[in-house]
């Protein structure tokens, strides 16, 4: 039987295309491929590949799928929102069947424009150029077609050319958000902050509500080490009733950097809950509880980053500091005698927790005996 995922995929296209077929029929048009698929292709061997199975299903979807859509009263913004949503579902050649079924719908740029989209997503990226330079050369004025290039040029490790691309989109439209928000983009990872800050600026002025400026912006401007922008752009997020995970992280660090740890700490804790695999930002919140003294919490962030570090000098003498205020003396003093076997100065730097120490120590073993 087809999963739950393809029937899902086809309730949400008949939403919008509403001369498909009925689901039921469609069901069992897609389990008999199904069957047949699986009766050509499945071995007592392979009966349990979760990724054979995936493909099968893949397959049969879309020879299913090419059959329904031959015949269809499509409207243009009909097979618009079809080629999108097929796209976005990794369907690139069921993608390619609808937009040969109707090109009669579609300008020529349009039609070429798609097709290179097909071909960059199937990683055949000269197929891809030719198609987007086809359709550049019947509308050179298509700013979107420019951007598309860009990526082209860019998953092909041409960063020049994609840059090039981004500054033509924003020329022939200078209100077209994508290119100044593509630009800041590729700025910031080449490490650019000043310029990727700059286009984040300029995208922002066009458009409010796109969650990767925001990201870009504050990013830049954290590197830059421009903290009080940092935390506008933070500000203005809010504002805009923007938000994602990757801003709450950011929103961390640009009040840890501001010295609002209280602050830093509930964000960080927030992201942490979400991605507990990310060591950056523990590195980041145990810098903070270290910050604050609270040495009860931040054991355990230590002991986990000691995991992949476990001779990092500060996460040991941040241990030590826990197990000293927690008042587990033998613990602090044999993580004492890993510091000195890395750096003799913690002896001189903590004489009076060592004293304190042994005091502990002494008064433990009078008691004893």
């Amino acid at each position: 039987m087809i999963s739950n995922k393809w029937l899902e995929l086809y309730q949400y296209i008949q939403q919008h295309i509403e001369s498909l077929p009925q689901e039921s029929e469609v069901v069992e048009l897609l389990n008999d491929r199904f069957m047949f698929l699986s009766a050509q292709f499945v071995t007592n061997e392979t009966a349990k590949n979760k990724s054979q199975h995936d493909w099968l299903e893949h397959e049969a979807f879309t020879l299913v799928m090419s059959d329904v859509l031959q015949d269809l009263p499509l409207m243009k913004s009909q097979l618009t929102f079809l080629f999108e949503t097929l796209m976005a579902a990794q369907l690139c050649q069921l993608a390619m069947v609808s937009i040969n079924a109707y090109k009669m719908l579609l300008s020529e740029d349009d039609f070429k424009c798609k097709c290179g989209l097909v071909y960059q997503q199937l990683g055949d990226y000269d197929m891809a150029k030719s198609s987007l330079e086809e359709s550049l050369a019947l509308n050179a004025e298509n700013p979107m077609t420019l951007c598309h290039l860009g990526f082209n040029f860019l998953f092909q490790g041409h960063t020049e050319e994609a840059i090039q691309c981004f500054e033509q989109s924003t020329d022939i439209a200078p209100d077209f958000v994508g290119g100044y928000q593509n630009l800041a983009g590729v700025h910031y990872q080449n490490g650019d902050f000043e310029l990727a800050a700059k286009n984040a600026e300029l995208a922002y002025s066009k458009d409010t509500s796109l969650v990767s400026t925001y990201i870009t912006a504050v990013s830049s401007y954290l590197a830059l080490g421009e903290k009080d922008k940092a935390d506008q752009w933070i500000n203005n997020a809010f504002e805009n009733n923007v938000s994602s995970m990757e801003l709450v992280r950011l929103a961390g660090i640009a009040a840890h950097q501001n010295g609002r740890l209280e602050e830093a700490l509930e964000a960080l804790n927030h992201y942490l809950e979400h991605n507990p695999e990310s060591f950056d930002v523990l590195n980041i919140r145990a810098h903070v509880k270290a910050e604050l003294k609270l040495y009860v919490e931040l054991e355990a962030d230590i002991n986990q980053l000691r995991v992949f570090e476990p001779n990092d000098e500060w996460s040991l003498e941040q241990l030590f500091l826990c197990y000293f205020h927690t008042e587990r003396w033998n613990e602090a003093q044999a993580v004492m005698v890993q510091l000195n076997r890395l750096a003799p100065r913690y002896k001189i730097t903590y004489r009076d927790e060592l004293n304190t120490i042994k005091k502990k120590l002494s008064i433990d073993v009078l008691e004893l005996s």
